[in-house]
C-alpha cells in the first residue's frame, strides 16, 4: 500500500458517515456492503495521488507558483511509458477539475457559552475541500492549503521506521521548554509501536499472510535500528529530567500554567514508550527465532465452509442443535416493512448513475444554428430538394441512390437525415410519409444504411387539397 493508501483507509468509512442518509432516531440499524461507482481499477484516483505528489514537489521549488498542464502531462506520462496515448490530456483536465471543485463538509464543534463552559455542539459546515486552484484564464494549477496539508498527511502516514524522527522531537521540546508538546510527541510514537506489534501478532496467528511476513524480515535490520536510535533518544531525555537546570526551567513553567503539571508525568510518558520497545524487541526476536527454526504455525484460522460441510454430513446433539437454532432466531416474529426515507438514497443513486450529464436549456441560443455543415447543406442543396420534391415523394434509399447525401466532395449524410426528422428545414408544407417497406442499401464507402420501413419526403398535404 501507498502513503496514499494508507491515508485513505482510515477515511473511507468516515466519509460514508458523512454521505449517509439514515434517519436520525431509526430502528433500521443494518448496514448493508454498498457498491461503489466507478472503474474500479484505481486509474483516476492514481492520476490524482500522483498529480498532487508531483504539485507538491513544484510548490516547495517555485515558492508555490503556478504550473502550466503542460509540465504536469509530461511529469504524468512518465509513469504511464506504454504508449505516448495512454494518459491523454483530457483524462488530466478531468482530475484538475474535479480536485479544483470544492465540495461542502458538514460537522459538528463544541459551541461555548459567555462563562467559557460548553453549551452543546452546533452544526457548521465548510467548501474549503479543494486540493487544487486553477486559473481561469490561462488553466496553470496549483495546491491549495488543504491540497498541501493532504499530501503533508499522506507523507507522514508511515510506520516504526519513522519514528525516530518523532523521537528526537522529545529532546527538541526540552530545549525550548515545551514541555506540555512531550505527551502528546510519545503517544505518537506509542501508537507507531503498538501497531508494528499487533502486526507482529497477528502474523505469528496467520503466517499465509506471506506479503507481511516477508516483508518484516526484509526491515528487519532497518526495524532494530529504529528501535535501538529511539531508545537511546529517549534514554537521554529522561536523563535530562534529573538534572537541576532543567527541574528548574519546568518549576517555572509550571507556575504559568492553568492545569497541575508533574515532572514524573513527563518521565512517566517516556516510560511506557520504553517498555513498549522492550516488548516489540523481544516480539520480534521470537519472531525471527521461530521462523528460523520453522515452530511458526497457523493460528486461529477457520474454514467455515469445511465446518459447514461436516456439520451437514455429521449433525451434532440435539441439545446442541436447539442452542444454536435458539441463538440464531429472532426473538420476536413481527412483520417489518421498510420505511422509505432509508431508500430514498438508493433511488437518488440509481437515477443519477442512468444520467452522467446535466441537461441545460437556453433560450438564447435556440435561434442560431447549432450545426454549422447542416447550414451550408440547406443553403446548397435545399433549393435542388424542394424541386424535386415538387415532382413527386422521395424515398429515402432514392435520395441515397441519387446522391443527395454528396455535396463539395464531402459526406453530408447525417445533415440529410435531419430533413427527414425536421422537415421543416425545408419547406413548411413537407412531410415524412412511411411505406411498410423494408430497405437495405449499401454506399460506396462500406457502410450499410437499412431500416424495418420506408420513409419518404414529400408535399402530402398539398396533393390530398
Amino acid at each position: 500500500m501507498t502513503a496514499w493508501s494508507k491515508l485513505l483507509v482510515p477515511t473511507t468509512r468516515l466519509i460514508d458517515l458523512h454521505d449517509s442518509g439514515h434517519e436520525p432516531g431509526s430502528p433500521s440499524v443494518q448496514v448493508s456492503q454498498e457498491q461503489r461507482r466507478g472503474w474500479r481499477d484505481g486509474y483516476w484516483l492514481d492520476l490524482g495521488c500522483l498529480l498532487l505528489d508531483y504539485l507538491l514537489d513544484v510548490d516547495f521549488a517555485t515558492n508555490s507558483a503556478f504550473v502550466s498542464q503542460t509540465r504536469c502531462l509530461a511529469h504524468l506520462r512518465e509513469s504511464y511509458p506504454e504508449s505516448y496515448s495512454t494518459l491523454p490530456h483530457d483524462d488530466l483536465v478531468y482530475v484538475i477539475n474535479l480536485l479544483a471543485t470544492p465540495s461542502e463538509i458538514h460537522f459538528r464543534q463544541p459551541q461555548g457559552d459567555q462563562d467559557g463552559e460548553a453549551a452543546g455542539r452546533a452544526a457548521r459546515s465548510t467548501k474549503r475541500t479543494a486540493l487544487i486552484e486553477k486559473q481561469g484564464q490561462t488553466g496553470q494549477v496549483r495546491l491549495t492549503p488543504s491540497g498541501r496539508q493532504a499530501v503533508t498527511l499522506a507523507g507522514q502516514v508511515e510506520d516504526l521506521l519513522y519514528s525516530e524522527y518523532d523521537a528526537a522531537k522529545v529532546l527538541a521540546a526540552l530545549a525550548r521548554g515545551d514541555f506540555a508538546r512531550i505527551p502528546d510527541i510519545t503517544n505518537q510514537i506509542l501508537l507507531a509501536i503498538r501497531a508494528l506489534t499487533q502486526e507482529l501478532r497477528r502474523v505469528r496467528e496467520n503466517p499465509t499472510r506471506e506479503g507481511k511476513l516477508s516483508a518484516l524480515l526484509d526491515n528487519e535490520r532497518h526495524y532494530h535500528n529504529a528501535l535501538t536510535s529511539i531508545q537511546q533518544t529517549l534514554l537521554d531525555a529522561r536523563a535530562q529530567l534529573s538534572t537541576a537546570r532543567l527541574m528548574e526551567r519546568f518549576d517555572a513553567w509550571r507556575e504559568m500554567q492553568t492545569e497541575e503539571w508533574d515532572l514524573r508525568m513527563l518521565s512517566s510518558a517516556i516510560g511506557r514508550v520504553l517498555t513498549a520497545i522492550e516488548n516489540l524487541s523481544r516480539r520480534l526476536s521470537e519472531l525471527l527465532a521461530d521462523i528460523a527454526e520453522g515452530r511458526i504455525q497457523s493460528m486461529g484460522v477457520v474454514d467455515f465452509q469445511a465446518l459447514a460441510r461436516h456439520l451437514l454430513e455429521a449433525p451434532g446433539e440435539s441439545s446442541l442443535q436447539q442452542a444454536v437454532v435458539a441463538r440464531l432466531m429472532p426473538l420476536y416474529a413481527q412483520p417489518a416493512f421498510p420505511r422509505p426515507v432509508p431508500l430514498i438514497p438508493l433511488l437518488e443513486s440509481r437515477r443519477a448513475e442512468a444520467s452522467h450529464a446535466a441537461l441545460v436549456f437556453d433560450e438564447t441560443h435556440d435561434a442560431d444554428p447549432e450545426d454549422p455543415l447542416l447550414a451550408r447543406f440547406l443553403e446548397a442543396r435545399g433549393p435542388a430538394l424542394r424541386e424535386r420534391l415538387r415532382g413527386g415523394p422521395l424515398p429515402l434509399p432514392e435520395a441515397l441512390a441519387e446522391g443527395w447525401h454528396r455535396f463539395e466532395g464531402g459526406d453530408f449524410l447525417a445533415q440529410l437525415l435531419n430533413t427527414f426528422v425536421d422537415t421543416e428545414l425545408l419547406a413548411p408544407g413537407v412531410t415524412v410519409g412511411i411505406e411498410p417497406q423494408p430497405f437495405a442499401l449499401r454506399l460506396d464507402d462500406g457502410r450499410r444504411v437499412e431500416g424495418a420501413v420506408t420513409p419518404s419526403l414529400g408535399f402530402f398535404e398539398e396533393e390530398r387539397a
